[in-house]
Parts: C-alpha cells; structure tokens; sequence
C-alpha cells in the first residue's frame, strides 16, 4: 500500500466519509454499523498531512486502518483547495478587519 494514497468511501446512513489506506481492507462489521460505504474515489494524501486535524486522522488510520470523517473535516482536511468553499470576505471597517457573518 502507498501511503500517500488513500481511498475516501462515502458513508450510506451519515452524513460523512470513511478514509483508508488505498487498497486496504475495511472491517465489514464497522462498515455494517455505519450502514454501509461506498467507494468513492482514491486520492493522494497531499497537503492534509501537514494540517494540524491529520494528525489524528493518522492516529485511527495506524490503530484501526480506517477514520470515520464529518462532512465538515473532510471539507477542512481532503478536499482539494481547487473545490473548497472560497474564504469568507473580509470587511475592513473604521475598527480594523472584521469578519462577515454569514
């Protein structure tokens, strides 16, 4: 296995992802209670690994060989910055820089 590779499976009855090892296999039983994945796609690890959240993403992938990821860190960690939401803008006001509330 390549370990700057991973493949991302989307969860069937959540609203997430489960992440492994590119061609590892995943524990049917989990996989059962999550109500099932889907393969999605393989991708390499990229800039994830540096990103402070990787790190316990690292630590389930060495200790069970899969990570279960909300919709939200998978969006912080893993999608490609090509596809991210754009940052929220910036409202310079008289006080200084203020961040617009969404």
């Amino acid at each position: 296995m390549d370990p700057s590779s991973i493949d991302i499976f989307v969860t069937r009855n959540i609203d997430g992802y489960v992440v492994a090892p590119a061609g590892a296999r995943l524990p049917a039983d989990a996989m059962e209670a999550l109500g099932g994945v889907v393969h999605g796609w393989t991708q390499q690890i990229g800039e994830a690994n540096v990103l402070p959240g990787w790190r316990g993403v690292r630590n389930d992938l060495d200790a069970c060989g899969y990570s279960v990821l909300s919709e939200d860190d998978f969006m912080a960690l893993l999608l490609p910055r090509a596809l991210a939401p754009p940052p929220r803008p910036i409202k310079v006001g008289a006080t200084g820089a203020l961040a617009v509330a969404a």
